[in-house]
């Protein structure tokens, strides 16, 4: 269990910090004027390390939760941990769809990046916040 876990945990250390740097490469494009090759380095980033480290993380997470799912239904912290973990995961999402769009040339797609970037930020935060205290306020 102990290696699901640490391979989770890296999993999603490489996931938020690969969304995190395709928002700021898609904000950071759109502001100097190279936003095509900024979208498509995004893009790059999207596809070859936040989509298989979310895959690795959703699976691992999956088994944690599968494997004491008893204890977790009981706990508060854990349904707003997954509510958190729902809203990066449609996030990731937006952000795909953004970097997709903003790489076959629409500029417009790429608007709005760094706000993504502050709520997956904010989002993560609270996610480990909830499971290191395991504290519902």
């Amino acid at each position: 269990m102990s290696a699901i876990v640490s391979l989770h945990v890296l999993a999603n250390v490489v996931w938020i910090g690969s969304l995190l740097s395709v928002a700021l490469s898609l904000s950071g494009g759109s502001e100097s004027g190279a936003g095509t090759a900024s979208a498509l380095f995004g893009r790059r980033i999207y596809l070859r390390l936040a989509v298989p480290a979310f895959a690795v993380s959703f699976l691992c997470g999956a088994s944690v939760l599968g494997m004491a799912l008893p204890s977790y239904l009981h706990a508060p912290w854990m349904h707003a941990k997954l509510t958190l973990a729902i809203v990066l995961i449609a996030i990731h999402h937006v952000i795909g769809a953004r970097a997709r769009r903003a790489a076959n040339g629409q500029a417009k797609a790429a608007r709005g990046a760094s706000g993504l970037g502050i709520a997956v930020f904010v989002c993560a935060a609270g996610v480990v916040w909830l499971a290191v205290t395991r504290w519902i306020p």
